[in-house]
C-alpha cells in the first residue's frame, strides 16, 4: 500500500511539473500584455481550479493600475471590488504582508470568515465562500496580485493550493518582465529605424547573424540606381574591404528611369551621380553587425580631346550633358535649342562614336 501512495504521489508531481512547463513556455512567449492576461487565464485554470480569476497589475513608477483583469465575474464586480472591497480585504492585506498566496482560512475560521464584512457586503452576492490572493513581486516590490474564487460546493483552499498560486504569481511575474523587455526592445528598435529613415545621410546596416539588412531611404536611392550595387555591397562585406566604389547608371531618355535618376539627385548628387563609395566597418561590441555609409559623387564628363575631334562644338556640348544626366528638355533649355534638334544631334553622335545609347556615350565620356 505504501507503494501506491508513493506511486500516486509521484504521478500528482509529475503532472504538476508538466503542468508548471507547459505553461511557462506558453506565458514567457505572450506577444504583449494583452495575449499574456489571455493565456494566463487559460493556462492556470488547470493549474488551481476555481470558478473565478483575477489578475492586477500597478505601474511601479506612477502606482496606477496597468491591467485589471477577471475571468468567471462580471466587469461590474470587479469595479465594485475596486470602490468598497480592495481596502476591507483581509486575504489581501494578509498575502502583501506574507510574500506568498494567502486564503481566507489563514484569516479566521469558516463561520466567522462567513460573518467578516468583505463577504456580507461582497463576496456572499457572488457565491464567492473561499478566495485566496497571491502577490506579484519584482525586486522587491509588490506590483499587483492575482486572486482566485470558489463557491460553496468546491473545496477550501489548502497548502497545495497556495503553494501552487505562489509559484502560478512567480511565473506571471516573469512573464510580464519578459513582455516589458521585449517590448522595451521593439520600441528603441523602432526608435532607431525611424531616426535612421529620416537621416539624409545613406546608410546601411547588415545583420550576419539574423541575415537581415536594413537600408535608409537615401541609401535604397543609391543602390537602386547603381549597377550590381547590391550584390557589390555583399562582396565588399564578405572581402573584409573598408571601402568601395560602385558605378551608378546614367539615365536613359525613358520615365522608367526619371525616378531612379530623381532618387539619386535627391540622395545629394549636383546631376547624376555617377559612383557611389561605400565605408564599411562592424561594430566592435558586435561584430557580426556591420554599418556600412554611402556616399554618391558626381562627375562631369571632359570629352577626350580624340572624342572631341570627332564632333561638332554643338555635339560636344549635347554630349557632356548626356554624361551629366540631363534629360532632353533639359538640354535644350540650357542650349536654347528643340528637344527635337537635340534628338537629332544625338543620332549624329551615336553614329559618330559608335554607341547605340546614352548608356553607353555616357559610359564612353566618363572612362
Amino acid at each position: 500500500m505504501g507503494d501506491d501512495i508513493g506511486d500516486v504521489g509521484g504521478d500528482a508531481m509529475a503532472a504538476d511539473e508538466e503542468c508548471l512547463s507547459s505553461g511557462l513556455e506558453r506565458l514567457v512567449t505572450a506577444g504583449g500584455l494583452d495575449e499574456l492576461q489571455e493565456r494566463y487565464f487559460d493556462w492556470v485554470t488547470g493549474h488551481v481550479p476555481s470558478f473565478a480569476y483575477g489578475l492586477y497589475l500597478f505601474d511601479r513608477r506612477t502606482g496606477r493600475p496597468r491591467a485589471s483583469s477577471v475571468r468567471g465575474l462580471s466587469r461590474f464586480y470587479a469595479h465594485r471590488y475596486e470602490q468598497f472591497g480592495r481596502a476591507l480585504d483581509p486575504v489581501l492585506r494578509g498575502a502583501l504582508a506574507a510574500g506568498r498566496a494567502w486564503d481566507d482560512s489563514l484569516v479566521r475560521p469558516p463561520d466567522r470568515w462567513r460573518e467578516a464584512p468583505i463577504v456580507q457586503g461582497l463576496f456572499r452576492h457572488y457565491d464567492m465562500a473561499h478566495v485566496m490572493c497571491a502577490p506579484l513581486i519584482s525586486g522587491g516590490e509588490v506590483i499587483g496580485t492575482i486572486n482566485f474564487a470558489r463557491n460553496g460546493t468546491e473545496p477550501a483552499f489548502d497548502d497545495g493550493d497556495r503553494r501552487r498560486a505562489t509559484v502560478a504569481a512567480r511565473m506571471f511575474q516573469a512573464a510580464v518582465a519578459a513582455t516589458d523587455l521585449v517590448a522595451a526592445i521593439d520600441a528603441e528598435r523602432a526608435a532607431w529605424l525611424g531616426a535612421l529613415e529620416a537621416s539624409g545621410q545613406a546608410i546601411v546596416v547588415t545583420d550576419l547573424d539574423r541575415a537581415e539588412r536594413h537600408a535608409n531611404r537615401a541609401a535604397r536611392a543609391l543602390l537602386d540606381a547603381a549597377d550590381g550595387a547590391w550584390p557589390s555591397l555583399d562582396a565588399a562585406i564578405d572581402g573584409g574591404e573598408s571601402t568601395r566604389r560602385l558605378t551608378v547608371r546614367p539615365p536613359a531618355n525613358d520615365a522608367a528611369n526619371d525616378t531612379a535618376n530623381d532618387a539619386v539627385k535627391d540622395a545629394g548628387a549636383d546631376g547624376l551621380a555617377t559612383g557611389i563609395t561605400v565605408t564599411s566597418a562592424p561594430l566592435p561590441e558586435r561584430p557580426s553587425l556591420i554599418v556600412s555609409i554611402l556616399s554618391a559623387e558626381s562627375r562631369t564628363a571632359a570629352l577626350a580631346p580624340a572624342v572631341r575631334r570627332l564632333l561638332t562644338e554643338r555635339e560636344a556640348a549635347i554630349a557632356e550633358l548626356v554624361a551629366a544626366g540631363k534629360r532632353d528638355h533639359e538640354i535644350a533649355g540650357s542650349l536654347h535649342i528643340s528637344p527635337n534638334t537635340v534628338k537629332h544631334h544625338l543620332k549624329s553622335i551615336y553614329q559618330k562614336l559608335g554607341v547605340r545609347s546614352r548608356v553607353e556615350l555616357a559610359a564612353l565620356l566618363l572612362r
